[in-house]
Protein backbone atom coordinates (compact mmCIF):
# COMPACT_ATOMS: atom_id res chain seq x y z
CA UNK A 1 0.00 0.00 0.00
CA UNK A 2 1.38 3.42 -0.99
CA UNK A 3 1.11 6.04 1.73
CA UNK A 4 1.16 9.80 1.27
CA UNK A 5 1.87 11.34 4.67
CA UNK A 6 1.12 14.85 3.43
CA UNK A 7 -2.46 13.83 2.62
CA UNK A 8 -2.83 12.56 6.20
CA UNK A 9 -1.87 15.88 7.82
CA UNK A 10 -4.69 17.16 10.04
CA UNK A 11 -6.16 13.65 9.96
CA UNK A 12 -3.99 10.93 11.54
CA UNK A 13 -0.95 13.22 11.46
CA UNK A 14 -0.93 16.40 13.53
CA UNK A 15 1.30 19.45 13.59
CA UNK A 16 3.45 20.03 16.68
CA UNK A 17 4.82 23.38 17.82
CA UNK A 18 8.37 22.23 17.04
CA UNK A 19 10.63 22.95 14.08
CA UNK A 20 13.93 21.57 12.82
CA UNK A 21 16.47 23.50 10.79
CA UNK A 22 17.53 21.60 7.67
CA UNK A 23 19.50 22.49 4.56
CA UNK A 24 17.66 21.11 1.54
CA UNK A 25 18.70 22.01 -2.02
CA UNK A 26 21.20 24.47 -0.58
CA UNK A 27 18.55 26.36 1.41
CA UNK A 28 18.69 26.34 5.21
CA UNK A 29 15.37 26.94 6.94
CA UNK A 30 13.16 25.78 9.79
CA UNK A 31 10.81 22.96 8.79
CA UNK A 32 7.61 22.08 10.61
CA UNK A 33 7.61 18.94 12.76
CA UNK A 34 4.66 16.55 12.69
CA UNK A 35 3.37 13.85 15.04
CA UNK A 36 3.23 10.64 12.93
CA UNK A 37 1.80 7.21 13.91
CA UNK A 38 4.58 4.59 13.89
CA UNK A 39 2.70 2.23 11.57
CA UNK A 40 2.96 4.73 8.68
CA UNK A 41 6.75 4.66 8.69
CA UNK A 42 9.44 2.31 7.45
CA UNK A 43 13.22 2.09 7.68
CA UNK A 44 15.67 3.33 5.08
CA UNK A 45 17.38 0.21 3.73
CA UNK A 46 20.19 2.41 2.38
CA UNK A 47 21.09 3.51 5.90
CA UNK A 48 24.89 3.15 6.16
CA UNK A 49 24.64 2.05 9.79
CA UNK A 50 23.17 -1.32 8.77
CA UNK A 51 24.70 -1.88 5.32
CA UNK A 52 26.63 -5.02 6.31
CA UNK A 53 23.68 -6.46 8.24
CA UNK A 54 21.44 -6.17 5.19
CA UNK A 55 24.11 -7.76 2.98
CA UNK A 56 24.22 -10.71 5.42
CA UNK A 57 20.43 -11.09 5.40
CA UNK A 58 20.19 -10.91 1.61
CA UNK A 59 23.00 -13.46 1.34
CA UNK A 60 21.13 -15.96 3.51
CA UNK A 61 17.55 -15.23 2.43
CA UNK A 62 15.44 -13.79 -0.34
CA UNK A 63 16.26 -10.05 -0.57
CA UNK A 64 14.22 -7.80 1.69
CA UNK A 65 11.35 -5.97 -0.02
CA UNK A 66 8.60 -3.59 1.03
CA UNK A 67 5.87 -6.07 0.12
CA UNK A 68 5.37 -6.81 3.81
CA UNK A 69 6.16 -3.58 5.66
CA UNK A 70 5.73 -5.05 9.15
CA UNK A 71 8.14 -7.92 8.44
CA UNK A 72 10.55 -5.55 6.70
CA UNK A 73 10.49 -3.23 9.72
CA UNK A 74 10.90 -6.08 12.21
CA UNK A 75 14.03 -7.35 10.44
CA UNK A 76 15.67 -3.92 10.19
CA UNK A 77 14.61 -3.15 13.75
CA UNK A 78 16.87 -6.00 14.88
CA UNK A 79 19.75 -4.75 12.72
CA UNK A 80 19.56 -1.20 14.08
CA UNK A 81 19.62 -2.52 17.62
CA UNK A 82 22.51 -4.95 17.05
CA UNK A 83 24.61 -2.41 15.14
CA UNK A 84 25.29 -0.50 18.39
CA UNK A 85 23.48 -1.98 21.38
CA UNK A 86 25.16 0.38 23.83
CA UNK A 87 24.01 3.50 21.96
CA UNK A 88 20.57 1.97 21.45
CA UNK A 89 20.17 1.37 25.18
CA UNK A 90 21.15 4.94 26.05
CA UNK A 91 18.81 6.43 23.45
CA UNK A 92 15.90 4.26 24.60
CA UNK A 93 16.47 5.16 28.24
CA UNK A 94 16.61 8.86 27.34
CA UNK A 95 13.35 8.69 25.35
CA UNK A 96 11.63 6.81 28.19
CA UNK A 97 12.64 9.56 30.63
CA UNK A 98 12.27 12.71 28.54
CA UNK A 99 10.45 11.74 25.34
CA UNK A 100 11.78 12.19 21.79
CA UNK A 101 13.83 15.40 21.94
CA UNK A 102 15.26 15.47 18.39
CA UNK A 103 12.82 15.32 15.49
CA UNK A 104 13.49 12.88 12.67
CA UNK A 105 13.21 13.42 8.93
CA UNK A 106 10.94 11.31 6.70
CA UNK A 107 9.83 11.35 3.09
CA UNK A 108 6.15 11.68 2.27
CA UNK A 109 5.98 7.94 1.45
CA UNK A 110 7.03 7.12 5.05
CA UNK A 111 10.74 6.30 4.47
CA UNK A 112 12.85 7.47 7.41
CA UNK A 113 15.84 9.53 6.30
CA UNK A 114 17.03 10.51 9.76
CA UNK A 115 16.05 8.99 13.09
CA UNK A 116 16.17 5.23 12.50
CA UNK A 117 17.51 4.54 16.00
CA UNK A 118 14.92 6.83 17.65
CA UNK A 119 12.19 5.14 15.60
CA UNK A 120 13.46 1.74 16.76
CA UNK A 121 13.40 2.81 20.40
CA UNK A 122 9.86 4.13 20.03
CA UNK A 123 8.77 0.87 18.38
CA UNK A 124 10.22 -1.10 21.28
CA UNK A 125 8.64 1.11 23.94
CA UNK A 126 5.31 0.99 22.09
CA UNK A 127 5.48 -2.81 22.04
CA UNK A 128 5.63 -2.65 25.83
CA UNK A 129 2.17 -1.01 25.88
CA UNK A 130 2.64 2.75 25.42
CA UNK A 131 0.84 4.73 22.71
CA UNK A 132 3.63 6.60 20.94
CA UNK A 133 4.27 8.67 17.82
CA UNK A 134 7.34 9.68 15.83
CA UNK A 135 7.99 13.41 15.62
CA UNK A 136 9.53 14.30 12.28
CA UNK A 137 9.82 16.72 9.40
CA UNK A 138 7.99 15.46 6.29
CA UNK A 139 9.79 16.18 2.99
CA UNK A 140 7.63 16.47 -0.11
CA UNK A 141 9.56 14.67 -2.84
CA UNK A 142 7.18 16.14 -5.44
CA UNK A 143 8.54 19.60 -4.65
CA UNK A 144 11.68 19.17 -6.75
CA UNK A 145 13.69 17.23 -4.14
CA UNK A 146 15.87 14.69 -5.96
CA UNK A 147 17.46 11.48 -4.72
CA UNK A 148 20.79 13.32 -4.69
CA UNK A 149 19.30 16.10 -2.53
CA UNK A 150 18.05 13.46 -0.09
CA UNK A 151 21.42 11.72 0.06
CA UNK A 152 23.15 15.07 0.54
CA UNK A 153 20.84 15.79 3.46
CA UNK A 154 21.59 12.35 4.95
CA UNK A 155 25.32 13.05 4.78
CA UNK A 156 24.86 16.48 6.37
CA UNK A 157 22.93 14.94 9.26
CA UNK A 158 25.17 11.88 9.73
CA UNK A 159 28.45 13.77 9.66
CA UNK A 160 27.44 16.93 11.50
CA UNK A 161 30.16 17.94 13.96
CA UNK A 162 27.85 17.59 16.96
CA UNK A 163 26.76 14.10 15.84
CA UNK A 164 29.80 12.15 14.63
CA UNK A 165 29.29 8.88 12.73
CA UNK A 166 29.02 6.16 15.36
CA UNK A 167 28.45 3.03 13.31
CA UNK A 168 30.79 0.21 12.41
CA UNK A 169 33.73 1.37 10.25
CA UNK A 170 33.01 -1.31 7.64
CA UNK A 171 29.44 -0.03 7.28
CA UNK A 172 30.95 3.41 6.77
CA UNK A 173 33.19 2.01 4.01
CA UNK A 174 30.17 0.49 2.28
CA UNK A 175 28.38 3.83 2.46
CA UNK A 176 31.23 5.83 0.94
CA UNK A 177 31.85 3.16 -1.72
CA UNK A 178 28.25 3.32 -2.87
CA UNK A 179 28.15 7.12 -2.92
CA UNK A 180 31.47 7.75 -4.66
CA UNK A 181 32.32 4.62 -6.67
CA UNK A 182 29.34 2.36 -7.29
CA UNK A 183 26.49 4.83 -7.79
CA UNK A 184 28.70 7.89 -8.33
CA UNK A 185 26.12 10.00 -6.52
CA UNK A 186 28.82 12.52 -5.65
CA UNK A 187 32.24 13.56 -6.84
CA UNK A 188 34.90 13.71 -4.13
CA UNK A 189 34.72 17.55 -3.92
CA UNK A 190 30.90 17.35 -3.61
CA UNK A 191 31.18 14.69 -0.91
CA UNK A 192 33.72 16.74 1.05
CA UNK A 193 31.35 19.71 1.07
CA UNK A 194 28.67 17.59 2.73
CA UNK A 195 30.68 15.83 5.45
CA UNK A 196 32.90 16.94 8.28
CA UNK A 197 36.10 15.61 6.65
CA UNK A 198 38.98 16.86 4.53
CA UNK A 199 39.56 15.88 0.90
CA UNK A 200 42.58 13.82 1.97
CA UNK A 201 40.54 11.94 4.58
CA UNK A 202 37.79 11.16 2.07
CA UNK A 203 40.29 9.98 -0.56
CA UNK A 204 42.00 7.67 1.96
CA UNK A 205 38.67 6.23 3.10
CA UNK A 206 37.59 5.65 -0.51
CA UNK A 207 40.85 3.79 -1.24
CA UNK A 208 40.18 1.59 1.76
CA UNK A 209 36.58 1.00 0.64
CA UNK A 210 37.69 0.00 -2.87
CA UNK A 211 40.29 -2.35 -1.35
CA UNK A 212 37.54 -3.96 0.77
CA UNK A 213 35.46 -4.57 -2.36
CA UNK A 214 38.50 -6.04 -4.15
CA UNK A 215 39.14 -8.36 -1.20
CA UNK A 216 35.56 -9.66 -1.36
CA UNK A 217 35.94 -10.24 -5.11
CA UNK A 218 39.24 -12.06 -4.47
CA UNK A 219 37.49 -14.49 -2.11
CA UNK A 220 34.48 -14.90 -4.45
CA UNK A 221 32.11 -13.09 -2.08
CA UNK A 222 31.22 -9.98 -4.07
CA UNK A 223 28.84 -7.68 -2.21
CA UNK A 224 28.93 -9.72 1.02
CA UNK A 225 30.11 -6.79 3.11
CA UNK A 226 29.25 -8.52 6.36
CA UNK A 227 32.28 -10.79 5.85
CA UNK A 228 34.59 -7.78 6.06
CA UNK A 229 32.81 -6.72 9.26
CA UNK A 230 32.98 -10.18 10.84
CA UNK A 231 36.71 -10.44 10.01
CA UNK A 232 37.34 -6.97 11.56
CA UNK A 233 39.13 -5.80 8.41
CA UNK A 234 39.10 -2.05 8.99
CA UNK A 235 42.56 -1.99 10.63
CA UNK A 236 44.23 -4.42 8.18
CA UNK A 237 42.74 -2.54 5.22
CA UNK A 238 44.15 0.71 6.60
CA UNK A 239 47.61 -0.86 6.76
CA UNK A 240 47.26 -2.23 3.22
CA UNK A 241 46.43 1.20 1.82
CA UNK A 242 49.67 2.55 3.30
CA UNK A 243 51.70 -0.37 1.94
CA UNK A 244 50.22 -0.13 -1.57
CA UNK A 245 50.80 3.63 -1.68
CA UNK A 246 54.53 3.01 -1.26
CA UNK A 247 55.11 0.55 -4.12
CA UNK A 248 55.29 0.77 -7.91
CA UNK A 249 52.04 0.53 -9.84
CA UNK A 250 53.04 -2.59 -11.79
CA UNK A 251 53.58 -4.53 -8.55
CA UNK A 252 50.36 -3.55 -6.81
CA UNK A 253 48.12 -6.38 -8.00
CA UNK A 254 50.61 -9.08 -6.95
CA UNK A 255 51.20 -7.41 -3.59
CA UNK A 256 47.46 -6.99 -3.07
CA UNK A 257 46.79 -10.67 -3.71
CA UNK A 258 49.61 -11.66 -1.36
CA UNK A 259 48.26 -9.44 1.43
CA UNK A 260 44.70 -10.75 0.94
CA UNK A 261 46.06 -14.30 1.20
CA UNK A 262 48.11 -13.47 4.27
CA UNK A 263 44.96 -12.10 5.91
CA UNK A 264 43.08 -15.33 5.35
CA UNK A 265 45.90 -17.70 6.33
CA UNK A 266 47.38 -15.74 9.23
CA UNK A 267 47.89 -17.64 12.48
CA UNK A 268 48.24 -14.36 14.34
CA UNK A 269 45.28 -13.01 16.29
CA UNK A 270 46.14 -9.38 15.56
CA UNK A 271 45.64 -9.09 11.79
CA UNK A 272 46.43 -5.38 11.73
CA UNK A 273 49.80 -5.95 13.34
CA UNK A 274 50.46 -8.90 11.03
CA UNK A 275 49.83 -6.89 7.87
CA UNK A 276 51.92 -4.00 9.23
CA UNK A 277 54.79 -6.42 9.92
CA UNK A 278 54.61 -7.93 6.42
CA UNK A 279 54.61 -4.46 4.91
CA UNK A 280 57.53 -3.16 6.91
CA UNK A 281 59.68 -6.28 7.04
CA UNK A 282 58.99 -7.74 3.57
CA UNK A 283 57.07 -5.65 1.04
CA UNK A 284 59.02 -2.44 1.64
CA UNK A 285 62.40 -4.17 1.36
CA UNK A 286 64.49 -4.96 -1.71
CA UNK A 287 63.58 -8.64 -1.29
CA UNK A 288 59.86 -8.09 -1.89
CA UNK A 289 59.96 -9.64 -5.38
CA UNK A 290 61.51 -12.86 -4.03
CA UNK A 291 58.74 -13.11 -1.44
CA UNK A 292 55.98 -12.55 -4.02
CA UNK A 293 57.50 -15.25 -6.22
CA UNK A 294 57.81 -17.79 -3.42
CA UNK A 295 54.40 -16.95 -1.95
CA UNK A 296 52.63 -17.25 -5.32
CA UNK A 297 51.80 -20.93 -4.80
CA UNK A 298 49.94 -20.12 -1.57
CA UNK A 299 48.09 -17.25 -3.25
CA UNK A 300 46.96 -19.47 -6.13
CA UNK A 301 45.80 -22.25 -3.82
CA UNK A 302 43.70 -19.90 -1.71
CA UNK A 303 42.27 -18.07 -4.73
CA UNK A 304 41.39 -21.23 -6.64
CA UNK A 305 39.89 -22.97 -3.59
CA UNK A 306 37.48 -20.08 -3.08
CA UNK A 307 36.77 -19.24 -6.71
CA UNK A 308 35.69 -22.80 -7.48
CA UNK A 309 32.94 -22.53 -4.86
CA UNK A 310 29.48 -21.59 -6.10
CA UNK A 311 28.99 -19.38 -3.08
CA UNK A 312 31.41 -18.23 -0.39
CA UNK A 313 30.46 -17.20 3.13
CA UNK A 314 32.18 -17.32 6.52
CA UNK A 315 31.60 -21.06 6.87
CA UNK A 316 33.25 -21.64 3.47
CA UNK A 317 36.28 -19.60 4.50
CA UNK A 318 36.50 -21.55 7.73
CA UNK A 319 36.18 -24.91 5.96
CA UNK A 320 38.56 -24.16 3.08
CA UNK A 321 41.13 -21.88 4.70
CA UNK A 322 40.88 -21.31 8.45
CA UNK A 323 40.93 -25.02 9.38
CA UNK A 324 43.51 -25.95 6.73
CA UNK A 325 46.46 -26.37 9.10
CA UNK A 326 48.89 -27.39 6.37
CA UNK A 327 48.11 -24.35 4.22
CA UNK A 328 48.36 -21.97 7.16
CA UNK A 329 51.68 -23.49 8.23
CA UNK A 330 53.14 -23.14 4.73
CA UNK A 331 51.99 -19.55 4.55
CA UNK A 332 53.29 -18.72 8.02
CA UNK A 333 56.65 -20.41 7.39
CA UNK A 334 57.30 -18.39 4.23
CA UNK A 335 56.35 -15.11 5.89
CA UNK A 336 58.31 -15.85 9.07
CA UNK A 337 61.40 -16.96 7.15
CA UNK A 338 61.37 -13.89 4.92
CA UNK A 339 60.96 -11.57 7.89
CA UNK A 340 63.90 -13.21 9.71
CA UNK A 341 66.09 -13.11 6.59
CA UNK A 342 65.36 -9.44 6.02
CA UNK A 343 65.98 -8.60 9.68
CA UNK A 344 69.34 -10.38 9.60
CA UNK A 345 70.23 -8.57 6.38
CA UNK A 346 69.26 -5.27 7.97
CA UNK A 347 71.58 -5.98 10.92
CA UNK A 348 74.42 -6.93 8.55
CA UNK A 349 73.89 -3.77 6.52
CA UNK A 350 73.62 -1.51 9.55
CA UNK A 351 77.34 -0.52 9.56
CA UNK A 352 77.14 0.47 5.90
CA UNK A 353 73.98 2.52 6.55
CA UNK A 354 75.58 4.29 9.52
CA UNK A 355 78.80 4.96 7.58
CA UNK A 356 76.81 6.49 4.73
CA UNK A 357 74.97 8.65 7.26
CA UNK A 358 78.33 9.75 8.67
CA UNK A 359 79.60 10.57 5.17
CA UNK A 360 76.48 12.65 4.50
CA UNK A 361 77.09 14.52 7.75
CA UNK A 362 80.73 15.20 6.80
CA UNK A 363 79.72 16.40 3.33
CA UNK A 364 77.29 18.82 4.95
CA UNK A 365 80.19 20.74 6.56
CA UNK A 366 80.93 23.99 4.70
CA UNK A 367 84.66 24.16 3.90
CA UNK A 368 84.53 27.96 3.83
CA UNK A 369 83.19 28.04 7.39
CA UNK A 370 86.00 25.67 8.46
CA UNK A 371 88.67 27.97 7.05
CA UNK A 372 87.21 30.96 8.92
CA UNK A 373 87.05 29.31 12.36
CA UNK A 374 88.92 30.94 15.23
CA UNK A 375 91.93 29.24 16.79
CA UNK A 376 90.01 27.66 19.64
CA UNK A 377 87.46 26.11 17.26
CA UNK A 378 90.20 24.95 14.90
CA UNK A 379 91.95 23.09 17.72
CA UNK A 380 88.70 21.39 18.72
CA UNK A 381 87.95 20.57 15.07
CA UNK A 382 91.40 19.01 14.60
CA UNK A 383 90.95 16.95 17.75
CA UNK A 384 87.66 15.51 16.47
CA UNK A 385 89.20 14.97 13.04
CA UNK A 386 92.03 13.00 14.65
CA UNK A 387 89.52 10.74 16.44
CA UNK A 388 87.67 10.17 13.14
CA UNK A 389 90.94 9.10 11.46
CA UNK A 390 91.71 6.73 14.34
CA UNK A 391 88.21 5.22 14.15
CA UNK A 392 88.44 4.76 10.38
CA UNK A 393 91.86 3.13 10.69
CA UNK A 394 90.43 0.72 13.25
CA UNK A 395 87.63 -0.21 10.85
CA UNK A 396 90.12 -0.69 8.03
CA UNK A 397 92.14 -3.10 10.19
CA UNK A 398 88.95 -5.08 10.93
CA UNK A 399 88.23 -5.33 7.21
CA UNK A 400 91.70 -6.78 6.61
CA UNK A 401 91.42 -9.44 9.31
Amino acid sequence: MTINLIELIEKDITLTDGTRNLTVKGEAKNHKVYRIPLEYLFYNDQNGRIATWISKYNSDNDPLTLDDIEYYNSVLHGFIKKANENAFGKTKENIEMFGQKIAGVVLKNGRIIDGNRRFTCLREIAAEGEDLYFNAVILDTDAGISDKDIKRLELNLQHAEERPVDYDPIDNLVDIYRDLEQNKTFTIPEYVRNVNKTKTEVEKTLKKAILMVEFLEFINAKGKYYIARELNLDGPLQEMVGILNSIDEEKKEDVKSALFTALLTSRSGDLTRRIREIGKEIIKTKNADKFIEEYEEIVEEVYEDLQEEEEVDLSTINEKISTNVSLKEKSDNIIRRKIEQNRHETVRNKPVVLLNDALDALNAIDETVVSRMNEENKEEFEEVLKKIHETLNAYSEKLNV
